[in-house]
């Protein structure tokens, strides 16, 4: 039985939820890596860079590269751990100029004007919405919170390098 989210809201009020500048760069940095993996010979390329674009937010921990350098971790509202399903949901719409790329002939005009016009959209939605989501969050049901690092509830007189 699924829990509607406005009814799971209660269960993540204390969750320490990203700031919207660590999301962005997080983001940024997983488009730095797929782009460079779009570099890749061939087609190996391209599939790379939507594989992980699409998938990366799956991997252990719910911790894309960006999210890890930046300290933040995606969770389900659900509380079950991430998946690629769930990360394949969550970033369909980044991924959309990648995948408007691969359209013969109109594929750089639909990426860089259709492309450019979803990213903004999820930025906005990102930076406006009361729980932070942007539109894939919604459709994955997911949110994402800074990592509670085992250090956090200690005084700084107290942490080992």
């Amino acid at each position: 039985m699924a829990i509607r989210w406005q009814d799971q809201r209660e269960l993540f009020k204390d969750a320490r939820r990203a700031r919207y500048l660590s999301r962005m760069v997080a983001k940024a940095a997983d488009l730095i890596i797929a782009m460079a993996l779009w570099h890749l010979p061939g087609a190996a390329g391209a599939f790379a860079s939507l594989f992980y674009i699409l998938m990366c937010d799956g991997f252990p921990g719910g911790r894309s590269a960006g999210k890890w350098l930046t300290g933040l971790k995606v969770v389900r509202v659900d509380r079950e751990g991430m998946d690629f399903p769930s990360s394949l949901l969550r970033n369909l719409t980044v991924a959309a100029p990648f995948l408007f790329y691969l359209i013969p002939v109109a594929g750089p005009f639909l990426a860089y004007t259709i492309g450019l016009a979803v990213l903004l959209i999820e930025t906005y939605l990102g930076f406006y919405d009361a729980d932070g989501q942007r539109a894939g969050d919604t459709l994955a049901e997911t949110l994402v919170v800074e990592y509670l690092q085992v250090s956090d509830g200690l005084p700084l007189s107290d942490r080992r390098a």
